[in-house]
């Protein structure tokens, strides 16, 4: 995130965007159209797991590293700035509702994505609530779009309320790929048929999910802005720097403000659920929707800035934009998300 409070999280971020550079070399963003269809970088999950970042957010007694919120929000930044083939937000949504030991999804042996589609309304407005059922012990149904499902080796999903927990090799289960949106989120099918599930808690709170949610959209939107920045003052036009026309100074300067101010709302959010203050929620609520707003206005506004450039395939700004538009398709407008914070709000007094 931008205002580290401490060396180590100084240290914990810049560890965190030399590994992602360093995977970027080899698997730029976009992929080559020849690889558009490539899953999971399994060679970055690995690094990542023996530097033990994915176990960053989850107690040492669980089998994590260990750290707070504050410290899941500024990987999940560099994550969303770098916008590789891997699930990390999905994972630590997954680990925010299981509380069983996570050794073997920290340590990188076990792949363990969300079925974002039947997660709670409360995060996903429109969730598929009834697209799985839960039969005793079993679980069947039909999932539309599960992001990284044809390389994920578990899937957390929502039967109704229950969370569940399904071994993808199980019998029963048949994965189909599908076209994606997100071109670093490559998806699938999946349908189930008497597959036995573990059925988990009830789920207390999803406020850690918004939160890094959000912290990868600031990093996404980040991403794109830099690049906008860099290429204003390259492009000339009529013997200027672009960058230098009124119109698209102030169009990037006002996308730099409204990035900070949605950044500082994360940290707010992140600082409130690791204190278990009352305003959590509420905290959280706001960082996604000033993440969700800020993400989509950079993205969109950085392509236009690269004008008929920003629209081919070769250049990044659409993955941004796609990244930033599938979020948003996900959570809701903002409109529909400041609602149900005021709803909130409005309820607790």
């Amino acid at each position: 995130m931008h205002a580290t409070t401490t060396e180590e999280h100084h240290q914990l971020a810049l560890t965190a965007r030399q590994v992602l550079e360093t995977a970027a070399r080899v698997d730029p963003v976009p992929p080559t159209w020849e690889n558009r269809a490539a899953g999971l970088n399994r060679q970055l999950w690995r690094s990542l797991a023996d530097l033990g970042l994915l176990g960053v957010g989850v107690p040492e007694e669980r089998g994590g590293s260990g750290g707070g919120v504050r410290e899941l929000c500024l990987l999940a930044e560099q994550v969303g700035f770098a916008v590789p083939r891997i699930p990390f937000v999905g994972t630590a949504a997954v680990l925010a509702v299981s509380r069983h030991d996570a050794t073997d999804i920290v340590d990188g042996s076990v792949v363990v994505v969300p079925a974002w589609e039947t997660l709670p309304t409360a995060v996903v407005p429109r969730a598929r609530t009834s697209a799985l059922r839960l039969n005793g012990g079993t679980v069947d149904g039909k999932l539309g779009a599960v992001a990284f499902g044809m390389d994920a080796d578990r899937l957390l999903a929502f039967a109704g309320s229950v969370p569940v927990i399904v071994d993808l090799d199980a019998p029963g289960v048949r994965r189909t790929p599908v076209d994606s949106f997100d071109v670093t989120e490559p998806s699938a099918a999946i349908e189930f048929t008497g597959v036995a599930a573990t059925v988990l808690e009830p789920v207390a709170s999803l406020d850690r999910i918004r939160a890094v949610l959000a912290a990868e959209l600031i990093g996404t939107g980040q991403r794109a802005l830099d690049g906008a920045v860099e290429f204003a003052g390259q492009r000339h036009q009529f013997g200027r720097a672009i960058g230098s026309f009124q119109a698209i100074k102030h169009l990037l300067a006002d996308r730099h403000v409204q990035l900070d101010a949605a950044r500082l709302l994360v940290e707010w959010a992140a600082a409130a659920l690791d204190d278990e203050r009352p305003d959590a929620t509420a905290a959280a609520q706001t960082a996604l929707a000033a993440a969700v707003d800020a993400a989509d206005c950079a993205t969109r506004d950085a392509l236009q800035v690269h004008g008929g450039i920003g629209f081919t395939w070769e250049h990044p700004s659409h993955v941004y934009l796609k990244r930033a538009r599938a979020r948003r398709s996900l959570l809701g407008s903002v409109a529909a998300q400041l609602d149900a914070l005021a709803d909130q709000v409005l309820a607790a007094h």
